[in-house]
């Protein structure tokens, strides 16, 4: 295992105050407003920001490893306990949310990628001995001693180039996302191959000199961006701090600001110097009560927002991410795969309501057919007024009486040919009255399994959920291209205990519903589903006679998991199991039934939610 050099993060001293361009600022002076210089940059999770948290999991030294949880595939969150208390290190590789610091305590998940099984099993008992961070790198090591002797998880925060990995001190063990030489023949990572640390091929500050820095500042390229681009370790954010504290206008052209070159290497060096001795401010930034930005000390590129100190950049940290992810502002790798996965079944809904207006339309036209034979017949009686040429014969119109029509004529077709293109046209359109209805019914049902796919997209807890409503699409022919990859593993329906013993199952797409169904419900088992509207099947087993409060129970479990989630109430039909049936060559989840009971019930599922292995709802259901 090949290390660069790193600096070993030693305690921070108690309430320390970032110095910056040679002058000592407390919270109030550095967050004064900046000179109007264009919009505020985004914070973002970068070697400082690191450095502030790699401080912060060096006091967790001599904790136990006390387990690993994950939410998502691109995310783990490692707990570590000491002196009966536990901490939790999240760690994300998400393109645009990676980043690694203390969250408050996970959800209880059971659901582990096969890296987050390594985990639990080569850190089993394990003692974190030590933090290594690089100064001014977005990489992380944490020694830890194991049952199998010393290893290291190292996180490398570097957006879509992310990665979690546990190695020894000779190769890789594992890691979060594997990286094959056919992706990257420069730096491949891979169980068995030694490891290397992302390539260094930028100065740090420390290295910089005024006349490096007039050379790097060439070009038109805003002055922000190419501090950023030249100088390891100071990201888009940081860099436009740099050059506000140099007194200059971040978007500016590079070559403008050359002869400050002094002033940004003063500014430069003084972060430097003060990230190297631990002189962390954290602070997080609200807009109307809300956090819109962090900081590992206080910055002027913030100073529209209000400065909110606190004690810990884990605190601004989770604070941010907790509220961005809320309102939506971050998206998720969940959120990605719902969206992509929705606007595919958004086309072909659109296709097949095409395809049933277009079935409709020729189904009016030919119930026209009629009027064709009747001409084809009158065609062949009057056949002797007509000349081979006429281009129309009028004779008597039989259906009402004493009035004449008009029959158009092909002027190169004998009477009796055009009297037979007739009968033709006749045949045609009855085949097509007869196989029109059964075509708009196979679209009608598809379109139905779509909108039920919709309703499964919007209730998938994780990626992997996402992944098998897509391959049931896909294999059902009612979308095109299937998904990549494989899931983690596969999850199985939801499940709610009943207050009576009992189990209620919700599937999660539309095979599973089936399976659920035909498969797993016994014939006295109950079945629910949203009357008229698409959702979810769900069954209750409560081997024996169930009570009228799991019965509700899951009447409002199948009102939360239909398209009818938003309203205030739902009806929702109820029928023991022996009563369905499939009709033959239906798309999965279609079913018929009779002897149902309607309820009116508001969709809700249990304040414990199993979607996730029992995690506690915060929204308290409806």
């Amino acid at each position: 295992m090949t290390y660069r050099p790193a600096t070993v993060v030693r305690s921070p001293a108690p309430n320390p105050v970032m110095l910056l361009s040679g002058t000592q600022e407390s919270p109030a002076t550095a967050a004064q407003s900046p000179p109007a210089m264009g919009e505020h940059p985004e914070p973002q999770f970068d070697s400082l920001a690191l450095a502030a948290v790699a401080r912060e999991i060096q006091m967790s030294v001599r904790a136990r490893f006390a387990g690993v949880r994950q939410a998502s595939p691109d995310e783990v969150v490692v707990s570590l306990r000491a002196g009966g208390a536990a901490r939790h290190l999240v760690c994300s590789i998400h393109p645009r949310l990676a980043r690694i610091h203390f969250t408050r305590p996970p959800e209880q998940t059971e659901r582990l990628t096969p890296f987050g099984l390594l985990l639990r099993s080569r850190l089993a008992e394990a003692r974190l001995d030590g933090v290594e961070q690089p100064l001014f790198e977005r990489i992380i090591r944490l020694r830890l001693s194991a049952l199998e002797g010393p290893v290291w998880l190292i996180a490398e925060i570097m957006g879509r180039h992310s990665n979690l990995i546990l190695a020894d001190d000779r190769v890789v063990i594992g890691a979060l996302k594997v990286v094959t030489t056919r992706m990257s023949r420069r730096r491949p990572v891979l169980p068995g191959r030694p490891y290397t640390p992302p390539p260094v091929d930028r100065p740090t500050p420390d290295a910089l000199t005024p006349a490096l820095i007039a050379a790097m500042l060439e070009g038109d390229l805003p002055l922000a961006r190419r501090i950023s681009q030249g100088v390891l370790g100071v990201s888009p954010t940081l860099a436009y701090e740099v050059a506000v504290r140099a007194g200059l206008d971040p978007t500016m052209p590079a070559h403008a600001a050359a002869g400050a070159a002094p002033q940004i290497l003063g500014v430069l060096r003084e972060i430097a110097q003060d990230a190297g001795r631990g002189a962390f401010a954290p602070i997080l930034y609200t807009e109307d009560g809300r956090p819109a930005a962090f900081a590992p000390f206080p910055m002027r590129a913030f100073g529209r927002f209000a400065p909110v100190p606190v004690e810990t950049m884990s605190e601004a940290l989770d604070r941010y991410y907790r509220e961005a992810g809320a309102r939506g502002s971050i998206v998720t790798l969940l959120d990605e795969r719902r969206a992509a996965l929705r606007r595919q079944v958004d086309g072909a809904l659109d296709k097949r309501a095409a395809a049933i207006r277009e079935g409709r339309e020729a189904l009016a036209a030919s119930e026209a057919a009629d009027r064709y034979r009747v001409l084809g017949e009158l065609l062949l009686t009057y056949a002797h007024r007509a000349r081979r040429g006429d281009a129309i014969l009028h004779v008597p119109d039989h259906t009402t009486e004493g009035t004449e029509i008009g029959i158009p004529l092909d002027p190169a077709l004998t009477p009796s040919q055009n009297a037979q293109r007739y009968f033709r046209r006749y045949a045609k359109a009855r085949a097509a009255a007869r196989a029109i209805p059964a075509r708009i019914a196979v679209l009608e049902g598809e379109a139905r399994a779509l909108r039920d796919a919709l309703v499964q997209i919007d209730a998938a807890a994780s990626p992997d959920d996402v992944w098998e409503i897509h391959a049931d699409l896909a294999q059902s022919g009612l979308i095109g291209r299937g998904p990549r990859g494989r899931p983690s593993a596969r999850r199985g329906p939801r499940r709610f205990p009943t207050p009576d013993g009992g189990v209620i199952l919700a599937g999660r797409s539309a095979r599973e519903n089936d399976r659920i169904t035909f498969r797993e419900a016994g014939p006295d088992d109950l079945w629910f589903h949203a009357r008229g509207i698409a959702g979810a099947h769900v069954i209750l087993k409560a081997g024996g006679r169930p009570t009228e409060a799991s019965i509700r129970t899951a009447a409002h479990i199948a009102a939360y998991y239909s398209e009818g989630r938003a309203g205030g109430q739902v009806a929702v039909d109820c029928v023991a199991r022996k009563h369905l049936r499939k009709p033959r060559g239906a798309a999965p989840g279609a079913v018929t039934y009779t002897g149902e009971r309607t309820l009116l019930v508001a969709p809700r599922i249990p304040a414990s939610d199993p979607a996730a292995g029992g995690r506690p709802r915060r929204d308290g259901g409806r």
